[in-house]
């Protein structure tokens, strides 16, 4: 009679003979471009190595996004196919951030992007500088691994512009790996004496820091997160008075659910047809926001998404205004019916 020797693996239970470890499927397709990419060189790659390369594009984009010259909607980049396991994440993390992309052959384009590695030795051990700059404009950092685990060792540094003081760093991706006393600098600076600097923090890194990777902030919500604080800051600090103005047209976009930022094709097309007939001095509301408290990011990052569009159809953005969330009747949380965006077009009196 042939018997079964079961071995438990976590909550897997197992008919391999002498318990061996059973082969757990990984998913290369999250570390990799959408369009393109090297499969072989991701494949070829540890796990841990490409979530930590993960973390550092996540990082350096997040930053990248937040420089003026680099909004989302105004800039299409020129790449070419990565070959290297960096050069994979960091094009995907391009792609996740919104950035239009044009793949190329060679260095062409006024966005063409470059990245970088350089390993280097100090007093404090060896520490990797990586880097990814679209023409002038550069986003660097250094991190070091410890226990298997990535964690920055300097500011995060922007060259080629000198608009980097409203850059907020989201630096609890790297205090959700858990670490034991470990300490990280969370900021951003030039790389001058004179540059400006951001508010620069230490930061400790405890074992309870750690958060199980299945529940990890993912790289889309960081770095939808940072679009949406750009355009946000934007409309809060240089609100738009509307009493000079009439009311042209309202116009609703129609999203699928409450959790969705898609355009689609028929919100696209709306757009497209009110950018065409947008005039200098003419002026886009948007509202997408209501809520019992007022607060709703989903909304919000809907609002943003709908501000892209119009800049990408060559709308300035001091023309768009997001109007705040308004307090509303409560939506609940099953609730998945479409959801609408409120688009009204003013013009000067």
């Amino acid at each position: 009679m042939l018997k079964l020797k079961m071995c438990v693996f976590g909550v897997v239970l197992s008919t391999l003979s002498a318990c061996e470890t059973p082969i757990v499927q990984r998913n290369n397709a999250v570390f990799m471009p959408l369009i393109g990419g090297e499969p072989e060189v991701v494949a070829s790659t540890s796990l841990s190595e490409l979530r930590r390369l993960q973390l550092i594009s996540t990082n350096l984009v997040s930053a990248l996004v937040q420089v003026p010259e680099m909004k989302v909607g105004t800039a299409t980049l020129q790449v070419s196919n990565p070959t290297t396991a960096f050069g994979n994440t960091l094009v995907r993390a391009l792609e996740d951030a919104g950035f239009g992309i044009q793949r190329v052959s060679a260095d062409q384009g006024l966005n063409y992007v470059t990245y970088g590695k350089r390993l280097s030795e100090t007093e404090a051990g060896p520490v990797t500088d990586y880097s990814v700059a679209v023409g002038e404009i550069e986003v660097r950092r250094e991190y070091n691994i410890k226990d298997n685990k990535i964690f920055p060792s300097s500011l995060l540094l922007v060259t080629g512009t000198d608009r980097i003081v409203d850059i907020v760093l989201d630096d609890s991706i790297f205090s959700e790996q858990g670490g034991t006393g470990d300490t990280f600098i969370s900021g951003v600076g030039g790389n001058t004496v004179n540059s400006p600097t951001t508010d620069v923090n230490t930061v400790v890194v405890n074992d309870y820091d750690a958060i199980p990777l299945g529940k990890r902030m993912d790289q889309s919500s960081v770095l939808s997160s940072a679009r949406q604080r750009v355009y946000k800051k934007e409309s809060a600090e240089r609100p738009i008075d509307l009493q000079p103005y009439n009311q042209l047209r309202r116009t609703v976009l129609i999203f699928d659910d409450k959790s969705s930022n898609v355009m689609g094709r028929g919100n696209k097309l709306v757009v497209t047809e009110l950018a065409a007939n947008f005039q200098q001095g003419d002026v886009f509301s948007i509202s997408a926001c209501s809520d019992v408290d007022g607060n709703n990011p989903e909304a919000e990052l809907r609002a943003v998404r709908v501000e892209e569009e119009f800049v990408s159809n060559n709308v300035e953005p001091s023309a768009v205004q997001i109007e705040p969330c308004v307090r509303a009747s409560y939506r609940h949380n099953s609730d998945l019916s479409p959801v609408a965006v409120s688009v009204v077009q003013y013009r000067k009196k």
